[in-house]
């Protein structure tokens, strides 16, 4: 099996107390079915506050004013202070690690909504790459019926040629967002029409100097269609109304969201605050949301391969960054509490991404 890691992967440490985000607050942290086991065998006196503090119908731990049962006043959590690391449940002992799962080949990020990746990511010193390593294990191919592999391929080799261009600095940023937009559009109808061949040649315009000259390279496209693709203001305040009625963690976000809508709700497209926002023109700032998009098409781009939604999956990558950059303008917020917020209502709601995608797929003619 081939083992994909992202830069840092194993490096990674929790910084604990120290974080101004816990994920020990605000989620409710489902406990697998092994360490529920584990603990109901735990005996001693500690035994008894973690068995109260566990919800059995919900296999979940307790909160308690949103918190942890397990984290203690210290910002420490209570069950490893007192069992060790090796007792923390799956949720606890992976995060903020994410898996994409395909037939001998397992993809390892970090995710967005823990604070210590997000300030790891946007270091000017760090580059978003991966290292691969195999092993000698293998997949029954059985449980993995649904990833063609032919698919998995162009996936991969398109999302190759995605990273590469948008890191092309010679293009604006929102129009190298927009072609990209534009590109998995092609890509989606080569799919829908059983092309799947061409998936992968899609994405080679990019290499194309002649491509490159037009506003957005599209070819088969309606306009009337897909009206997403490129940063247009209208559209993108319709966008944050659809934002703000998503399942909400932190009735906070709520306010986050709210205040974003006013203040551009009341500036249009020529505006300097509209052009500062989703335009910016610091190479350090874009260096970041390049880097953020990256790592949201790693989290969601070939998950396609099981369920054909390629456009949506990469619309998701694509205004999630347009929405962090609305969104940083719009608030007193730092760009890094701005992304991890973000993904922390986002990333981990299924709901929410599911809406996303609904939402992306009903641009498709």
């Amino acid at each position: 099996m081939l083992i994909r890691k992202q830069t840092g992967y194993d490096e990674f440490v929790c910084i604990a107390d120290k974080c101004p985000k816990c994920c020990c607050i605000g989620w409710q942290i489902v406990i697998d079915e092994k360490s529920i086991e584990r603990y109901n065998r735990v005996t001693g006196e500690f035994s008894t506050k973690l068995k109260a503090g566990i919800d059995t119908e919900e296999s979940s731990f307790l909160q308690n004013h949103a918190r942890c049962s397990m984290l203690g006043e210290d910002g420490l959590c209570e069950l490893q202070k007192a069992m060790g690391e090796e007792y923390l449940c799956d949720t606890c002992r992976k995060y903020p690690r994410h898996e994409e799962e395909f037939l001998d080949l397992r993809e390892r990020t970090l995710n967005l909504s823990c604070p210590e990746v997000v300030r790891m990511l946007i270091e000017p010193t760090y580059d978003f790459g991966f290292t691969e390593e195999e092993n000698d294990e293998f997949d029954d191919p059985s449980e993995f019926e649904d990833c063609d592999l032919f698919l998995l391929d162009e996936l991969a080799y398109s999302r190759e040629k995605i990273e590469a261009f948008i890191k092309n600095r010679d293009i604006p940023f929102q129009k190298r967002l927009a072609m990209i937009g534009a590109a998995v559009f092609d890509m989606q109808s080569d799919y829908d029409f059983g092309n799947v061949e061409l998936i992968g040649a899609t994405c080679e315009r990019f290499d194309d100097p002649k491509c490159l000259e037009a506003p957005i390279p599209i070819e088969n496209i309606d306009p009337l269609n897909a009206t997403g693709i490129p940063m247009d203001h209208s559209y993108a305040l319709d966008s944050l109304s659809f934002l703000y009625d998503l399942e909400v963690l932190e009735d906070s976000w709520s306010d986050i969201i709210k205040e974003t809508m006013d203040c551009y709700s009341s500036k249009d497209e020529n505006s300097a605050e509209w052009k500062e926002a989703v335009h910016p023109e610091d190479q350090k700032v874009q260096a970041i949301f390049e880097k953020v998009f990256i790592a949201l098409l790693y989290t969601y781009f070939c998950g396609s391969v099981y369920d054909g939604q390629i456009y949506a999956r990469c619309m998701i990558a694509i205004w999630s960054v347009r929405w962090i950059m609305m969104i940083y303008k719009a608030t007193d917020l730092t760009i890094e509490q701005v992304i991890y917020l973000y993904a922390r209502e986002i990333e981990h709601s299924d709901e929410n991404i599911n809406a996303l995608i609904t939402v992306f797929e009903g641009e498709l003619p």
